[in-house]
This record gives structure tokens, sequence and C-alpha cells, in this order.
């Protein structure tokens, strides 16, 4: 949707959208979207995950089921908690406002970490409950260049390289209520030179009529086909 001023409104977790289906991310946009169901479960990972990254990140550390790859990369902890916790909890931190193009973007970030040059390295949480597919990243690569994005435009050094640390049940067939969980650390190859041209990109289609119909898409199959059955 449009803010006030009249600068559409983005966030990173939103702008996979634009490369799924443009016919949906266009009626995500300039329409309310239907009200959803909130991801309870979702929400409390993250917050174990972030308690549990912090409780590492004092001793200048990672947790033992991502330490061997992280470090294996070369990759460090971001020490300043107290910095790390306004990106988590404050919506515009991180803001970027581009008045020309027409857009805001926005988001909260799961956590961050430092290259040895000190650039910045985006990383975000995904718990799921089977481990990640081999074409997870193509769901994510624009969220993370976007936090990569702002970091930039914020004056921070930042890395061509992002993290997805992935966690799952180890055994989903376990009868005991306490779930164990393993970890994947998933690297993923991040462009903020491109993501600026596609930001333009994402305005221009959302300042331009309907793109109609996307038979490729299933969403978009599925609306119709419902339409078509109401008839």
């Amino acid at each position: 949707m449009k803010s006030k001023e009249g600068l559409w409104q983005l966030s990173p977790s939103g702008l996979y959208g634009y490369t799924e289906c443009k016919s949906c991310f266009w009626v995500d946009n300039n329409y309310k979207k239907q009200p959803s169901l909130p991801w309870l479960l979702n929400s409390a990972m993250d917050s174990i995950l972030k308690s549990r990254y912090d409780k590492y990140r004092a001793d200048d550390s990672f947790p033992p089921e991502v330490k061997k790859d992280l470090v294996a990369e070369k990759i460090k902890p971001f020490k300043d908690l107290d910095q790390l916790n306004i990106w988590r909890e404050n919506m515009s931190s991180l803001i970027v406002v581009d008045e020309k193009v027409g857009y805001s973007l926005r988001g909260k970030i799961d956590d961050v970490m430092v290259e040895t040059d000190g650039r910045l390295v985006p990383a975000d949480y995904k718990s799921s409950g089977n481990p990640p597919s081999e074409d997870k990243q193509k769901y994510y690569r624009d969220q993370l260049t976007a936090y990569g994005f702002m970091f930039s435009r914020h004056g921070h050094k930042v890395s061509d390289r992002a993290y997805l640390l992935h966690y799952f049940p180890v055994d989903k067939t376990d009868p005991a209520i306490e779930v164990k969980f393993d970890g994947h650390v998933d690297e993923v190859a991040i462009d903020i030179g491109k993501i600026e041209q596609k930001l333009a990109d994402m305005v221009k289609l959302l300042n331009g009529a309907y793109p109609g119909h996307n038979d490729e898409c299933e969403h978009c199959s599925y609306h119709s086909g419902r339409h078509g059955a109401a008839k």
C-alpha cells in the first residue's frame, strides 16, 4: 500500500512476491491484504534463537550446531548487542526512503554477522518442519539483499554474502514432548548493486495497470477458478 506521502511501502520479506508473480505482487500492494493467521510458533522460535545466539555472542562465539561452518567461513558474531536490538525491534531503524523513485523500504532483521574486514553480513533465522530444500534460497535472496542495501544506505560496508540459519526437528516421529532441533547454515550470494534497479522496476509495475492473470501462477489460477465456479 501507499503511505500518506504517496510512497509505496515495501518490506524486505515481501520482495520475493515480485519475482514469483508480478500479478499477485500488484494485487497485494494495490489492495489491502486479507488478514492471515499469525505464525505464533515461528515467532516463538525466532525469540528463542535470538536468545540462543546472544548467549554465545557474549563469548564472541556461535551456537555449536552452526559454529563449525561459520568459523570455517571466517565469519564472526556482531558484538554490539544494543545496536543489533535496535535493528531487530525498530522497523524504521534501517528505513530507506526514495522519494524520486517513489518508495520507502523498511523492516527488522534477525541477526548480523561480520567479515574479518568488518563488512556486515545479514542473517535470518528460518524454522520449519523439514530440512531446507536445495532451492530454498530463491525465496529469501531478495530479502537478504534488501537488508544489505539498507545497511549500505545507512553508511555501513556490506559483504557480498548473507546467511540463512535453518532450524528443523531432528526426528518428527519422536513422541517426546521435548523436541530436538538441528541447524543448517546456508550461504546466500547477494548483490546490493542490483536491488536498487529492481526496486525501481517494482514501483513502475505498481504504478501501472494490473498486469493481468498469470497462467503460470498457482495462486492466480486458484482465484480465477473460484471466480469461474461462482458464476
